[in-house]
């Protein structure tokens, strides 16, 4: 009853929807994301009770983890690796005219996902929990390269293409210091590659400034169905229309939060995995990446779902599930309590303020994007001219902020050249942020692999059945595109 009450408060209240609209605003933003969105967070909860100081920073990531979504839609610029599968078919759907429609269905499906991971966070947290421990080196590594697997093969255009670009992704994630041995390597000499290229730097040079740059040499706009574009009765016909879509976020949202309690993997992975799905079942496999709508709920209600997947392993083992549960753990730290096992024991209300805290922040993420996506849609209305350099001001300030040193800044310039060049060359963009996200997984966890089963392939793959699932799709997935692209070219010949 005293939790119930917490919540009842204005204050509280008034709180979450300050940290929903700061989260938003975060993700909708090239240049910034949900992670800087918490860490400046952070410091306004010091001096609140611990409950409004956890449920603020939940705000704040569900907030972010819809606000991706809003760029990536208008603008086909994703905030994060999350909202890069958004791009296939939210941005085809704005181009035509149907902005509205787009960011609607997303909205819908981020509440979806947001409620239905909300709802087995609290049900089923401990089972869930020894799940993620049973995985080894070995599932990890199956379930990444089965990610990269399906962006490289399921992405429309030249498959060795999207296969090369997934390589250029995980070329550019080894960049560094070798996280295993210690050693710097294809570093040139550089002190500052030695760190490794951060992600924010890859997606705004690859993906935000290059788009912007090439845009700028086309006339190229996004239509417009005149007022009725921005009108309210979109989004009624969007959310009777999503009825139809249930079945698809419903075993989306599952996925995500599967995929979330999974260090390391998170959304990225999860909206690929759905998105992936979506389109092997549907029966119309073409019309994907043209402006499907099934294209858009799928990613969403994964992405979304993530955050009660990723809480899951936080609270019941102490070990977060993404970077950004990281920073709301370490709240829990600042008020004296570490989080873990014994929690769930000790402190069974932490849970519950939890549950409520997301169920809230997904509710208020949900109204805040209704009654502000109209204006949101506007954004297309604004001239290039006017939007295209503050967005770049905003991709200098992020990519500087990471750091605060200008090697960053001169780093997504090169890559921005470089996203150009493979723009022009019909080489797809997606993959390489995918390859650069997961490369670090699927180089870590083989290496962990063949160490912990004396180097041998053939043992890790009898011994592991569940990772030997996801590696046998990985292989079998592209060769059965091929194979369907060899037969649909002989038949129009």
């Amino acid at each position: 009853m005293e939790i119930l009450l917490t919540f009842m408060d204005a204050i509280v209240l008034l709180q979450l929807l300050l940290g929903v609209i700061m989260g938003i605003v975060f993700g909708a933003i090239p240049g910034l994301n949900t992670i800087m969105a918490l860490a400046l967070a952070l410091p306004l909860t010091y001096n609140m009770e611990m409950i409004p100081a956890i449920s603020f920073l939940i705000a704040v990531y569900c907030g972010g983890l819809s606000g991706g979504s809003i760029s990536a839609i208008l603008l086909n610029i994703p905030g994060t690796a999350a909202v890069v599968t958004t791009t296939f078919d939210g941005h085809p759907m704005a181009k035509r005219g149907e902005s509205m429609r787009a960011l609607s269905l997303a909205i819908i499906a981020s509440l979806v996902g947001g409620i239905i991971s909300t709802i087995i966070l609290a049900l089923l947290t401990s089972v869930l929990s020894a799940f993620a421990l049973s995985f080894g080196p070995w599932e990890y590594f199956g379930a990444a390269i089965l990610s990269l697997a399906l962006i490289s093969a399921l992405i429309d255009g030249d498959l060795i293409n999207g296969f090369i670009a997934t390589l250029i992704g995980v070329f550019l994630s080894m960049i560094g210091t070798d996280s295993i041995e210690s050693v710097t390597r294809y570093t040139f000499g550089s002190t500052n590659l030695a760190a490794g290229i951060d992600i924010i730097v890859v997606i705004i040079g690859i993906f935000a400034l290059s788009e912007i740059i090439s845009s700028t040499n086309k006339n190229l706009t996004l239509q417009k169905d005149g007022k009725a574009d921005f009108s309210f009765k979109k989004f009624v016909i969007a959310l009777k229309e999503s009825i139809l879509y249930i079945p698809n976020m419903v075993i989306s949202s599952v996925m995500g939060v599967i995929l979330g309690i999974l260090p390391g993997l998170g959304g990225g992975t999860a909206s690929i995995m759905a998105y992936a799905r979506a389109k092997m079942s549907s029966k119309d496999k073409a019309k994907f990446g043209t402006g499907c709508p099934e294209g858009i709920v799928a990613p969403e209600a994964a992405k979304n779902a993530v955050s009660g997947g990723a809480l899951i392993p936080a609270i019941a083992l102490g070990v977060p599930g993404s970077a950004p549960v990281a920073l709301i753990m370490s709240a829990f730290l600042i008020h004296g309590v570490t989080i873990g096992p014994l929690v769930l024991k000790e402190q069974p209300h932490l849970l519950t303020s939890i549950v409520i805290a997301l169920i809230i922040s997904n509710i208020l993420m949900f109204l805040t994007q209704v009654i502000l996506i109209k204006y949101f849609a506007m954004v297309i209305t604004v001239p290039k001219y006017i939007l295209f350099p503050i967005i770049a001001v905003f991709c200098i300030i992020g990519t500087y902020v990471v750091s605060s040193t200008t090697f960053n800044v001169y780093m997504m310039l090169v890559l921005a050249v470089f996203g150009i060049f493979c723009s022009k060359n019909k080489i797809p963009l997606a993959p390489i942020i995918m390859g650069f996200t997961l490369g670090d997984i699927v180089e870590i966890y083989f290496r962990k692999a063949m160490i912990t089963y004396e180097g041998s392939f053939i043992t890790a793959y009898t011994s592991s059945p569940v990772g030997s699932v996801f590696v046998t799709i990985a292989i079998v997935v592209p060769i059965i595109v091929i194979c369907k692209r060899i037969l649909k070219a002989k038949k129009e010949i």
